[in-house]
């Protein structure tokens, strides 16, 4: 985003947000003007108006200004503007010297799957807060997460930015009669912020069994599996990774007293185990399932015998009614895995695969497969 993007008003706010106070005149000649208590003979001024012809360079002349006396970068704080009027989560991933090479890019796909599902899962927290949620898509939760952007990463480290303007969509009328002026947006941050500190905390003051039933009996659980599940998306057991999630508010909404505005959650390598048992012990009905599924392959990973047949394990991505997907291993014969690899070179085609599907951690387990058959064009 440029300076030329952003408006007079919301520049406007962002400065205050730092403490700069307007004049008590406050505008002077079509100018907002800003002074400090403790930049007694500096003054910030920017156009009111955004079609000034010199809106753009007054505004970097304002922000230079600001840079300087915040100590920081004109480019970070140009940037800080422009999500001025965001709420954000960061995930900064920190683990062993693979990073130093880059993420592997399966794990970057799961990483931002788990963020997505944060902001799903929490969003369904607000709405009906419940243990297990058993459709994420609910039409709230995904409008939200549609109004929701992946930022840039930071300087010098893996971190995802996932932000969400304070007031991109109005309060859902299931919440507006308790809370009718609150942002839909900001309950749904912190109620992510929530649910993952008071896990993390559970965890590390070995209380985890007390929480879980706290939990599971309670009328408006913060944690749910989803939550649990979204996290666990975040960890990778080759790089044994760290996740450290924080959070940065909008300054057009005031924070509740009692949070933070800095704060960083650290989400451990070895807490991720006991992340997936909170996930299982939250989930109410979690058994084997014995069904028809359809899905697609995505992966395949069999072997050759000495005879020239292809067998063993498939990746396939079984489609559910909530429009979700599950990815799930399957061991097939070199007979089935010869319409596996058909599947997997026309994405045209799809699987009917007759199975019982173990729960547990993506990728699941899919065993005694009775049938495999291909659906496809024609």
């Amino acid at each position: 985003m440029t300076l030329s993007t952003l408006s007079p008003s919301g520049l406007r706010d962002f400065i205050q947000s730092l403490g700069w106070q307007l004049l008590p005149d406050g505008m002077v000649d079509g100018l907002y003007v800003f002074n400090h208590v403790s930049a007694p003979r500096r003054q910030i001024v920017i156009p009111m108006d955004h079609h000034a012809p010199d809106y753009a360079e007054a505004c970097e002349l304002a922000m230079s200004k600001l840079a300087d006396l915040q100590g920081m970068k004109p480019a970070d704080l140009v940037q800080l503007a422009a999500i001025s009027r965001d709420d954000s989560m960061y995930y900064r991933v920190t683990g062993s010297g693979v990073l130093s090479e880059g993420l592997p890019l399966s794990f970057a796909a799961s990483l931002l799957l788990g963020a997505e599902q944060i902001l799903l899962a929490s969003a369904c927290t607000v709405l009906r807060p419940q243990a297990h949620h058993p459709r994420l898509h609910r039409g709230e939760a995904t409008q939200l997460a549609s109004h929701a952007r992946l930022g840039h990463t930071e300087r010098g480290s893996f971190v995802v930015r996932v932000s969400c303007p304070v007031d991109a969509m109005e309060t859902p009328s299931t919440l507006a009669l308790t809370n009718p002026n609150e942002s839909f947006v900001r309950m749904t941050m912190l109620s992510a912020r929530r649910g993952v500190r008071d896990l993390v905390d559970a965890i590390e003051t070995d209380t985890l069994t007390r929480f879980v039933d706290l939990q599971k009996g309670a009328r408006s659980p913060v944690v749910s599996s989803n939550l649990c599940e979204a996290l666990t998306r975040m960890h990778d057991e080759e790089m044994q990774n760290t996740i450290d999630l924080s959070f940065r508010w909008a300054t057009t909404v005031a924070l509740p007293q009692d949070i933070p505005t800095s704060e960083s959650i650290r989400i451990k390598s070895d807490h991720f185990g006991r992340i997936e048992e909170v996930r299982r012990e939250l989930r109410d009905v979690e058994h084997d399932r014995d069904d028809v599924f359809i899905g697609t392959v995505e992966h395949l990973n069999g072997q050759f015998d000495i005879e020239g047949n292809r067998a063993g394990e498939v990746i396939v991505g079984l489609l559910q009614h909530d429009k979700e997907t599950i990815k799930a291993r399957v061991v097939l014969n070199h007979e089935q895995y010869a319409k596996a690899v058909a599947a997997h070179l026309d994405d045209r085609t799809f699987v009917r695969i007759a199975g019982r599907l173990r729960p547990g951690r993506q990728p699941r387990v899919l065993v005694d497969v009775t049938s495999f058959t291909l659906i496809g064009p024609g």
